[in-house]
């Protein structure tokens, strides 16, 4: 399941954003008011207040111990984010600061002119464009106060997002689509590089596939037509090894189709190589239980692709 944070600017829709990812997936936002309402136990109303008012109270010590307030939200939300099947979606309070670099967060900026900023301040609290600019400039300069404060960090710092979306023209549903098809892919990246760790295969992965003959690129454009998702040789599988444990044979399938947990290797008519290949799929067979892997002949691609494009998703 996804990790999810959200940096909005004030009436950009980031607010609506999060609560439809929320819904789409089944959990809850974890926005400012939801820590203070469960991250600290009870809050007298004048601390509350002060927590509300102010990002420095957020680095006193609370009364039951030595720890910040501070320490204490980023203790909480890593925590959250260490479980081992964690959907979090993290609404502002630096979230994106908080889980830097952790490999199954993607971090969403969501932006729009303030032109489209005031329209919806301004219907939202029925108050005058001029109100409206105000509201947001005021926002705007607290939720950037905030990140600054306590971790020391510019909000508007685009290297600190994976996404950015402008919503003067995109919808709420077009966004929380958007986020979702990443969240899922990154997690499809994610779970790969994890298996390659656990299980003895190397990591393969790139941003970009480089196809090594025509047939490997005629194969991938026959998957885009039929709209089967692939990835380009993700992982190798070593399956032999000489005395000093040195790989001395290795075998890294030209596409893997997540859709259906397969691993496909191209191959030409020649024998000698089909019989090379064929000990190669034994092996992974053997080495890697639960490994679903075939060898595809150039004849065979219309007819496995056409099989697959029937299958109902999984």
């Amino acid at each position: 399941m996804p990790i999810i944070t959200i940096s909005r600017q004030n009436g950009s829709l980031g607010d609506e954003i999060a609560a439809s990812l929320a819904q789409r997936l089944g959990t809850t936002v974890i926005s400012r008011q939801y820590a203070l309402d469960n991250f600290y136990g009870e809050i007298p109303s004048g601390t509350l207040s002060r927590l509300n008012e102010s990002a420095k109270f957020f680095q006193t010590a609370i009364p039951s111990g030595s720890r910040t307030y501070a320490d204490i939200l980023v203790e909480r939300i890593r925590s959250m984010a260490s479980l081992s099947d964690p959907n979090l979606v993290i609404l502002g309070l630096g979230g994106c600061v908080m889980l830097s670099g952790h490999p199954e967060a993607i971090h969403i900026r969501v932006t729009a002119s303030m032109h489209e900023r005031e329209k919806i301040i301004s219907r939202r609290y029925r108050i005058s464009p001029d109100e409206a600019r105000e509201v947001i400039t005021i926002s705007d300069r607290k939720h950037k106060r905030f990140v600054q404060t306590l971790f020391g960090k510019d909000i508007t710092d685009p290297s600190l997002y994976d996404l950015i979306l402008n919503t003067d023209r995109l919808s709420v549903d077009e966004c929380t689509d958007s986020i979702l098809e990443l969240a899922r892919k990154h997690g499809l990246k994610e779970r790969i590089t994890k298996e390659s760790s656990s299980g003895g295969t190397l990591d393969h992965q790139t941003k970009t596939a480089v196809f090594k003959n025509e047939t490997e690129r005629e194969f991938a454009n026959i998957l885009d037509m039929y709209g089967i998702e692939w990835l380009y040789e993700p992982k190798t599988f070593p399956v032999q090894w000489d005395s000093e444990g040195n790989v001395t044979m290795a075998i890294s399938p030209d596409f893997y189709l997540p859709r259906f947990n397969l691993y496909l290797e191209l191959t030409t008519m020649d024998q000698k190589y089909v019989t090379k290949k064929n000990k190669k799929m034994r092996l992974v067979r053997e080495l890697y239980p639960g490994t679903n892997i075939r060898i595809v002949y150039k004849r065979d691609f219309q007819e496995l692709i056409g099989r697959l494009g029937q299958l109902p998703d999984t």
